[in-house]
């Protein structure tokens, strides 16, 4: 343990010497909640947090994806977060205010203390190669940061990126084929957009009957609109998109808000 906690600390500390200039900060707008201790960390990357108060709470890391112990990448992940928070003093925080997700866990960002200062959890997992970033409809504060430390991971080949079961896929259907029922990255070009009674989709190829697909439902694309992005303007646009893939008329993902599509080049 003292190696994982030795080989993060210095991970962390040539991140911050290479970019103290220009690595932005957590973003300013989360609201603070709870505050405690984290008193376990299960093998799925759930935390558990003894809080000032008393209480306990089990709280899930907001806006990304921690492997699980058992997937492939999974126990150096959880080892990382071990070491990181484990019987260290945290703060959670959220977009708006307190929210849980399907199974009564908190959905937060986690700030927790070190020797070396206090450190975003989910930013230094990612940047370290431990997560992805795969935000949620009440947790998308903080995105461009994310993204930007993943992407600097997975140049850098760090951890889970150099496994192929988490490479970046590409919007070939047979390709796609093999990954059905399971969390993906896409990239590709996008064909065609078309709305067809309220519900946006996103063509990645001639046939849309075969072809990769991105469905947006009517209240998400009014979403996507008011929060200024015009999905039928995508039309050969170079995007990357996350989520479940299931099948529906080829290869499907379905996105309910902006943070999970990024947009690589506009035509």
């Amino acid at each position: 343990m003292r190696g994982v906690i030795a080989a993060i600390g210095l991970m962390l500390g040539a991140c911050e010497a290479r970019e103290a200039a220009e690595a932005p900060p957590p973003p300013p707008a989360f609201v603070m909640a709870d505050a405690g201790v984290v008193t376990a960390v299960g093998d799925t990357g759930a935390l558990t947090l003894r809080t000032v108060e008393g209480e306990t709470l089990r709280v899930r890391p907001a806006a990304v994806r921690i492997p699980a112990r058992d997937e492939p990448a999974g126990a150096a992940a959880i080892a990382a977060l071990t070491a990181l928070a484990l019987d260290r003093p945290a703060r959670l925080a959220h977009d708006a205010g307190p929210v849980t997700d399907r199974y009564g866990r908190a959905l937060a960002q986690v700030f927790v203390e070190t020797p070396e200062g206090e450190v975003w959890l989910q930013e230094a997992l990612v940047r370290a190669g431990h997560a992805r970033v795969y935000t949620d409809l009440d947790a998308r504060r903080g995105t461009a940061a994310l993204y930007a430390a993943e992407a600097e991971a997975r140049a850098a080949g760090r951890g889970l990126w150099v496994d192929a079961a988490y490479a970046v896929r590409s919007a070939d259907p047979n390709e796609l084929a093999l990954y059905l029922d399971s969390v993906q990255i896409v990239e590709g070009r996008v064909i065609s957009a078309a709305n067809v009674r309220g519900r946006v989709y996103l063509n990645f190829g001639f046939d849309y009957r075969t072809d990769f697909t991105i469905s947006v439902a009517p209240a998400a694309a009014r979403r996507f609109a008011a929060e200024g992005v015009d999905l039928l303007t995508l039309e050969d646009a170079q995007v990357r998109v996350r989520g479940w893939v299931y099948a529906e008329n080829g290869p499907m993902i379905s996105i309910d808000h902006p943070e999970r599509l990024e947009i690589i080049a506009a035509d």
